[in-house]
């Protein structure tokens, strides 16, 4: 029989419907879209019977197509995604975590920051293990096996079958989390095991989060894509079947079970992809960005769809149920409202979601004759309850005179202004600008929604929107990719990049790509940390189908990986038949998001005058350095996390006013010394800190025979401008915490500080001493200048891991006076709290303003650029990140940005000029900023397509008002290609006001 046409059926498997849809390619432009017909019903019980009657329905509405002219069958699903939101026991393991990771990390635990409810339903057991490697592929220390089979056993005792091994630098050199998993096999081999090096790149705690979850839900992923395999052979289907992931390009039926979190956000790119498709022609959304809203039977997600038809991608880091990862996913806020919320209480008690009955609700709900009241209840009863003649279209849902006198007046009101409330918050967070946007409608729920909503300019559903999920899933595009780490000489790199966009091309070809529509989405030439010319590559494309050679390169595919295959008989369909048994953890609701008025908040400062640092306060602290930072001091995150965890353990951290420090000092004693890591950022991500600090300190105690009194940050930005709050925890050294700091912003650099500009030629940076955490400490005693200091801990670095904790030389209270930039801590804080309050008003637009305003006004910095980075350029030299980073404004202006571990000068070029004028440089600050979250971005974040802000500030006085400060912080300090350029300030400095001045008692009344 000879096939005339080439089919597609797309199904979206969602927690409540499950949408069919069969297509032809050749019929897109037309009217119809390509629809020849569709079908929507309740996810069944028995998950591929759902969609083996969904397909089953499509043939039935179009009997003149034969199956064998149906060339694939892409299945997108909610389902994994619905388990993680909704907290659900019932399909998610607990997991259980072996780290091996030496002595690091252990005060940032596993699951440490995972929402409340996810943590509990998750969490089974977290081993740490001896083992792990640096980032120059030597072993942190050997793989302690014995302690591999200890775990085990405990594993095995608590019943639990998912395991997640996560190495540091196990992306660099995967041998002992292979050899771990060898062992877990051996003592469990009931498990299902993932490695965190096939799950995603360099940063720890986020490649260990996603580790987490994707063995969470391996289990079920397992049954459930066995299910849909099941189903389409059933039907006589003998295609390939696919599932979609996150990016919109669809994946393997095996790589869907071994992967399943790289299907996670599949159903929110397949609604915006179908939104796109199917909104092409309604006028006032074609070429706008425009909000998406997808709402199912469960939750609504929330995007935002750009002119150019794609979605708007995540910052750095995406968020998943409230756990933070490092995929680049669609730019999504979900939260749990569907057509199957349950509703309770009333008035102002009145509760929606998060939980729901999902497919239950053609029998849970009124409308249905159960008795559990949903959103779809309360709708129906407002819109059709004395209403003549109401959009059946719509509101057709069970009997709607069920729900007919069941509500009374007062009830729907409060029932509508909360349901508005809701998805206005959800707007607003999406939204960068307070200007109305469209927004769009689609999936089964969204009848739930009103018509009218602050923020939006329109509110409409296009064509087919309830199975928008569906045509997205069967619109989808191919990808393929190559990684490879290689040793780069002389001038070869651009040559192996381009043999690896050839490979790339080649397999998405083999997958059944269209060569002629084939696109390198991303390349990423990454230099590795203290490994010599060394690089890791890697390239992904993107292009449309090759309907012609689809079938083919899929079967072929098939044989191996076995995606299609012969019918399965009766016996093995109800073994691979899953059957929906959703629980929502009722023990530990999802907590949502709580109103909390930032601009309202005010910090503790005791009768004492010192400030006693919150969880608040440290969120404010943590996204104000990272700004500071001006990409450098590492990301705050990690250390973050592990002081948030002594926070809420009940440990208290004391920060003191400068000028309060004397009271804490005995004459004669250790002073105040500053403390913080050096190495690269790059490894700061990965590498969570040991014990580096407090070995230090108590080796440098033990020379002086004296103990410290005070501590405070060596560098303010970053992750450095932490280290002092970590160390001073009662956890840790519980010693009061000076609000200053040596730099005011961060350098690469040890030499690049105060005490050295006011040094008179004399180092000051003796004695000093470092530590690995890992068994090696170094005390330098002397040295001949503070640059020597420094070459001798870079040559340390390199062989001890490239990253150490660092505590200098006491300072006494003349030298805190003179030398460092006070009240640092505070002005951190109040960038942070600026940021979030900005954020809380979905200002997003003003975000360069209001940071700007919180250091000190537009005399003091500006807005010098915005737009997309469309190049990052690095190389290493004795351990400092240098590169460029470019970005492109929207009327085609390029700013380069060059960078040692720090930015160093921003300049600019418009379209058709050769030369750059340059707009800033240090040692004022240049920060480069998520255009969406207003979070600083650090040097090893740069990546193509994130979209950026950049603000100019001006540096401490201390720094610019003298020929040595500038010598030391200026341009000629990073080397011969910056020895020209002159420095000409952005502005006045402000000096910041203290946090414990504002909200303390005055010195005179404490």
């Amino acid at each position: 029989m000879t096939i005339t046409k080439q089919l597609l059926i797309g199904v979206d498997v969602g927690g409540t419907n499950t949408d069919s849809v069969l297509l032809n390619p050749k019929d897109f432009n037309t009217e119809s879209r390509g629809v020849l017909s569709w079908h929507k019903s309740n996810t069944t019980a028995d998950v591929s019977e759902g969609i083996e009657n969904g397909i089953e329905k499509l043939f039935e509405q179009t009997a003149e197509v034969s199956r064998n002219e149906v060339v694939a069958v892409t299945i997108g699903t909610t389902q994994f995604i619905n388990a993680v939101i909704e907290q659900d026991k019932a399909r998610l393991e607990k997991v259980a975590v072996l780290r091996l990771c030496g002595p690091y990390s252990r005060g940032s635990p596993p699951f440490s920051d995972f929402p409340e409810g996810l943590r509990d339903v998750t969490e089974g057991y977290s081993g740490f293990v001896n083992g792990g490697h640096r980032v120059d592929g030597w072993e942190i220390q050997p793989l302690n096996e014995q302690e591999i089979r200890m775990h085990c056993k405990e594993i095995l005792k608590r019943g639990i079958k998912a395991v997640a091994i996560v190495g540091i630098f196990a992306i660099m050199k995967k041998d002992h989390e292979l050899r771990a998993m060898e062992i877990v096999k051996q003592e469990l081999p009931f498990a299902k095991i993932v490695m965190s090096h096939e799950i995603s790149g360099i940063g720890f705690i986020e490649r260990e989060n996603a580790t987490i979850l994707n063995a969470a839900v391996m289990t079920f992923a397992d049954k459930i894509v066995n299910s849909f395999i099941s189903a389409v052979r059933n039907l006589g289907l003998n295609c390939p079947v696919l599932l979609t992931q996150n990016d919109g390009t669809v994946l393997s039926a095996k790589d869907a079970i071994k992967t399943p979190i790289k299907t996670f956000s599949s159903g929110a790119t397949n609604s915006m992809r179908g939104a796109a498709f199917l909104s092409m022609k309604v006028e006032g959304i074609m070429g706008k960005t425009t909000i998406v809203a997808d709402v199912g039977g469960t939750t609504l997600d929330c995007g935002v769809l750009l002119p150019s038809g794609f979605p708007r991608q995540s910052s750095s880091y995406s968020y998943v149920g409230g756990v933070r990862m490092n995929f680049s996913m669609p730019h999504v806020e979900s939260i749990g409202l569907g057509g199957g919320s349950i509703v309770r209480g009333q008035g102002e008690n009145m509760t929606i979601g998060p939980d729901s009955v999902g497919a239950d609700i053609v029998t849970k709900s009124l409308t249905f004759g159960g008795d559990t009241v949903t959103t779809t209840d309360v709708t129906l009863a407002i819109n059709t309850e004395g209403v003549e003649n109401y959009d059946t279209s719509l509101y057709k849902v069970g009997e709607p005179k069920k729900v007919h006198g069941k509500f009374s007046q007062d009830f729907k009101e409060s029932f509508s202004k909360l349901l508005k409330r809701k998805i206005e918050r959800i707007i607003d967070r999406m939204r960068t600008s307070p200007e109305p946007l469209p927004v769009l409608f689609v999936g089964g729920g969204s009848f739930i929604c009103p018509i009218e909503l602050e923020g939006a300019s329109t509110v409409s559903r296009p064509p087919f929107f309830s199975v928008a999920n569906a045509i997205g899933a069967a619109i989808g595009k191919i990808s393929a990719s190559v990684h490879k780490i290689q040793l780069v000489t002389g001038e070869d790199k651009e040559a192996i990049v381009e043999e690896l966009k050839k490979q790339a091309t080649e397999r998405a070809i083999e997958k059944g790509a269209l060569e002629s529509s084939i696109t390198v989405v991303d390349i990423k030439t990454e230099p590795i940390p203290y490994v010599s010319s060394t690089y890791e590559f890697e390239i992904k494309v993107v292009g449309d189908v090759d309907y012609e050679k689809m079938s083919t390169a899929f079967k072929q595919a098939s044989a191996t990986d076995g995606s299609t295959g012969k019918i399965e008989t009766a016996e093995d369909h109800i073994r691979n038949s899953v059957y929906k048994d959703s629980v929502f953890n009722k023990d530990k609701k999802a907590k949502e998001e709580e109103d909390f008025d930032h601009e309202k908040y005010v910090p503790l400062v005791n009768s004492e005058r010192q400030w006693i640092i919150s969880e608040t306060d440290l969120n404010y602290i943590a996204c104000g350095n990272y700004i500071l930072g001006c990409g450098g001091g590492g990301s705050p995150y990690g250390i973050f996390l592990e002081i948030r965890e002594q926070i809420r353990k009940g440990h208290k951290i004391r920060v003191i006013n400068l000028f309060d420090a004397p009271k804490y000092c005995a004459e004669g004693g250790f002073g105040a010394c500053s403390v913080g890591f050096a190495g690269s950022p790059t490894i700061s991500n990965e590498q969570l800190p040991g014990k580096e600090l407090v070995e230090a300190i108590n080796l440098l105690s033990e020379w002086t025979h004296k103990k410290p009194e005070l501590v405070f940050p060596l560098e303010i930005g970053g992750g450095n401008g932490l280290q002092g709050v970590y160390c001073g925890s009662s956890a840790v050294m519980d010693l009061p915490v000076v609000d200053c700091d040596l730099m005011g912003r961060a350098y690469p650099t040890h030499w690049q500080t105060l005490p050295v500009v006011f040094g008179n030629d004399k180092p000051f940076f003796a004695p000093s001493a470092i530590s690995d955490s890992n068994g090696n400490t170094i005390l330098i005693t002397t040295c001949q200048t503070d640059i020597h200091m420094e070459r001798i801990m870079r040559a340390s670095l390199a062989e001890i891991g490239a990253h150490v904790g660092v505590v200098n030389p006491p300072m006494h209270y003349k030298d805190l006076v003179t030398k460092t930039v006070h009240h640092s801590l505070s002005l951190s804080w109040r960038i942070g709290r600026a940021v979030a309050i900005a954020r809380q008003k979905s200002e997003i637009e003003k975000l360069p303003q209001t940071i700007i305003d919180s250091v000190g006004g537009s005399e003091t910095g500006k807005q010098i650029f915005s737009g997309k980075i469309v190049g990052v350029e690095r190389n290493l030299f004795k351990g400092h990140n240098y590169g460029e980073v470019i970005i492109e404004a929207e009327n085609g202006d390029m700013m380069a940005i060059p960078f040692k571990n720090e930015n160093i000068l921003a300049k600019v070029r418009s379209p058709g000029e050769k030369d750059w004028k340059i707009y800033a440089t240090v040692p004022d600050l240049i920060s480069v900023c998520d255009a969406d979250t207003g979070e600083g971005v650090g040097t090893q974040d740069y990546r193509y397509g994130l979209l950026v802000f950049v603000i100019a500030m001006a540096a401490s006085e201390l720094w610019t008002n003298t020929e040595k400060g500038i010598e030391v912080g200026g341009p000629k300090a990073f080397g011969p290609p910056f020895e020209e350029v002159p420095y000409t300030p952005i502005g006045k400095y402000v000096a910041p006001i203290s946090v414990i001045d504002e909200y303390g008692p005055s010195p005179a009344s404490k």
